[in-house]
């Protein structure tokens, strides 16, 4: 007959080891996905974006904040062959857009070439990281 044996204290520290771990990480996943869950985006809409080839400053976006948040531009960018980032013109970067607000932003964007009647893609970028897509019209 076989004598039945109990297990070791190694043996039951890793159990309780693998059992914390991933307590752990549910517990983690958990958290991270609740935060994540209750902290609002910042939203903006474009509401209109042209492109002048005869005025400076050469491109106007109309944009508005519908909250929650402010939201804080960091730059306006022209995609042609490569993104070409655009100078503020009457105002500076980085520009705070309250909740609610409509704001008019006047850019002067050196070295692009257009045709007239055609549109151009651009993107309007946050301090957040965050890039909101455009298409001017060119006029």
């Amino acid at each position: 007959m076989a004598k039945v044996k109990g297990m070791t204290s190694i043996e039951i520290a890793v159990i309780m080891a693998i059992v914390l771990v991933i307590a752990v990480a549910v517990g983690w996943y958990l958290y991270t996905t609740f935060t994540a869950s209750t902290q609002a985006q910042a939203m903006l809409s474009i509401t209109s974006a042209t492109f002048y080839t005869t005025m400076t400053p050469n491109l106007r976006v109309v944009v508005i904040n519908p909250g929650p948040n402010d939201v804080v531009v960091q730059a306006v960018q022209i995609h042609g062959t490569t993104p070409i980032t655009c100078s503020p013109s009457g105002f500076t970067l980085p520009y705070r857009i309250p909740v609610g607000r409509t704001v008019t932003l006047n850019m002067t964007c050196s070295g692009v070439t257009a045709v007239p009647g055609t549109m151009i893609q651009g993107q309007l970028v946050t301090t957040a990281g965050t890039a909101f897509p455009f298409t001017a019209a060119v006029r």
